[in-house]
């Protein structure tokens, strides 16, 4: 019987009340099916942004916070060319009120003798994802950074909540927050993320506007450009001027370069935001142009630095993820046995079925199929030895002009660890030709500055963040990781500390875990 004739049928031979109670029956079951819906998915993403691990009580990490003296140190000078010898630091009240040769010490300071050490300023990390779990910020600070610049934003405004603990005194770096990304994203999927995620999309130059005055309001420190359509890309950079809150983070693909420097956007969040920019006028990178390419990067790579420096646009680096991406692409396992997964949040690392993790099978970078096409991965071999290689030549080019750089990891992102991966960019930078003083300038004096947050440097009536080291990083920057204490706003956490600070992180990964990863642990 056709579907019209059968719909007629149980029209005439049901009853009103009967049609009644069978709508409702259909409406209640469709809410209970959206409703379930709605539970499971904030499910998913409460678990794939790690909040079901596990949250490590910072309160039981009994920190002084006496005066302290920090005699016979090497102290990093303040444009990082050089060790000072033999002087001693008086800190306070969470500031360096004295740095010296002869110091007259009081009997209220807490004398720590630094013979054979070094002290540099707190490590500064400018490009960092929080996401669910506070155990981030004792990561970051068992690695010596004692500052993020985080580039996301939250609709519960819970971050700006850790900023305020922090300030408070809470163990914890302190946090300087972008928010958004800012999206020009249209569709049903992208509305569903809206609903269930954490950032909305700006779609008219009205909506933007209006959400710079309100992140304004809300007591952000910047706004992050992502993905806008240019007309309310120029519209946000510009009413952000106005409210004079810094902007910062993509080069919308939506614009050229000639873009950024028309709207005066002050910050890029990647150097390959650049190297993007300079493809997209060659129609994009693929196997076949690769080296049309990079020779056409090379002709142009300084003049397109000395338009940034001109334009006072400050570069963030982002090096170390790029050069994991073709690792996790072809040779995963040995990837993730190379970083400390094991401090990694575990919600993350597991993912969900509404967002990849970072193991095998599972992983956002890697790619299976190329695993049985030989061409296939041939040319994404080659792809992405170029687009490594190009992020190489636009660093160096930067470097050489004089392009103001800042140290940021896209921590959180796939296969960066907090904490850990601020010291693997350094590395990175200093592997591809930035000499030692450039690189730790760019994690400490460079981002303080821009920050404008009176940090980065060893002076009197800066803040007292502050990382003793056991080995010279100006020697190899790898002793960036040689720790003995950090000092975190005046508060000295020794290695006994900092140890026990990050085995209680391990724990609480261990005690959340719902996949083994212990194939990947040394």
């Amino acid at each position: 019987m056709p579907i019209r004739k059968v719909v007629v049928h149980f029209l005439q031979n049901v009853s009103y009340s009967s049609l009644k109670k069978w709508t409702l029956g259909v409406l209640l079951v469709l809410l209970t099916a959206s409703i379930v819906s709605c539970i499971g998915i904030k499910s998913q993403i409460k678990q794939h942004t790690g909040g079901n691990t596990e949250i490590v009580d910072s309160s039981k990490f009994k920190i002084s916070p006496s005066p302290l003296a920090i005699k016979n140190v090497s102290v990093l000078s303040a444009d990082c060319s050089k060790m000072e010898d033999s002087l001693t630091v008086l800190v306070k009240n969470g500031k360096i009120v004295n740095v010296a040769k002869d110091v007259s010490i009081t009997s209220e300071y807490k004398i720590i003798d630094a013979s054979g050490k070094y002290l540099i300023p707190g490590l500064i990390d400018t490009h960092t994802h929080l996401q669910r779990s506070k155990n981030d910020l004792l990561l970051y600070l068992a690695n010596g950074v004692t500052q993020i610049l985080n580039n996301n934003s939250d609709q519960d405004n819970i971050l700006l909540q850790w900023r305020k603990e922090a300030e408070e005194g809470s163990l914890s770096p302190r946090i300087y927050i972008a928010a958004g990304g800012m999206s020009s994203k249209k569709g049903f999927l992208q509305t569903l993320k809206t609903w269930f995620g954490d950032s909305k999309k700006y779609n008219t130059v009205k909506q933007g506007k209006k959400a710079v005055k309100k992140f304004k309001t809300q007591g952000y420190d910047a706004i992050k450009i992502y993905n806008l359509d240019k007309e309310v890309y120029y519209a946000v950079v510009k009413e952000a001027k106005k409210q004079n809150i810094p902007t910062m983070g993509h080069l919308p693909p939506s614009a050229d370069l000639s873009d950024l420097f028309i709207t005066g956007q002050e910050q890029l969040a990647h150097v390959e935001e650049i190297t993007k920019a300079t493809m997209r006028q060659l129609n994009g990178l693929h196997s076949g142009n690769a080296r049309e390419y990079l020779d056409y990067l090379n002709e142009n790579a300084d003049s397109i630095a000395i338009k940034l420096k001109v334009n006072s646009v400050t570069v963030s680096t982002t090096l170390f993820i790029i050069e994991s991406i073709p690792k996790q692409n072809f040779e995963l396992r040995n990837f993730l046995r190379s970083i400390e997964l094991e401090y990694q949040n575990p919600g993350q690392i597991e993912g969900s079925f509404l967002a990849k993790g970072w193991l095998p099978g599972n992983n956002h970078y890697e790619n299976l199929e190329a695993k049985n096409d030989p061409e296939l991965m041939k040319n994404l071999k080659v792809f992405w030895t170029t687009y490594v290689e190009a992020m190489n030549i636009m660093t160096r080019s930067l470097v050489k002009n004089g392009v103001p750089l800042v140290v940021g990891t896209d921590s959180n992102g796939t296969g960066v660890v907090a904490g850990f991966s601020l010291h693997d960019e350094l590395e990175s930078l200093n592997e591809i030709g930035m000499s030692t003083k450039q690189v730790l300038k760019a994690a400490t004096a460079s981002p303080g500055e821009w920050m404008h947050s009176n940090s980065g440097k060893i002076e009197i009536g800066y803040t007292a963040d502050l990382v003793l080291l056991d080995k010279n990083p100006l020697k190899d920057i790898r002793n960036s990781r040689a720790i003995n204490a950090v000092i975190t706003n005046g508060k000295l956490l020794d290695r006994l500390t900092l140890d026990k600070i990050l085995q209680s992180i391990k724990n609480a990964n261990n005690n959340s875990r719902e996949i083994n990863i212990d194939e990947f642990i040394d």
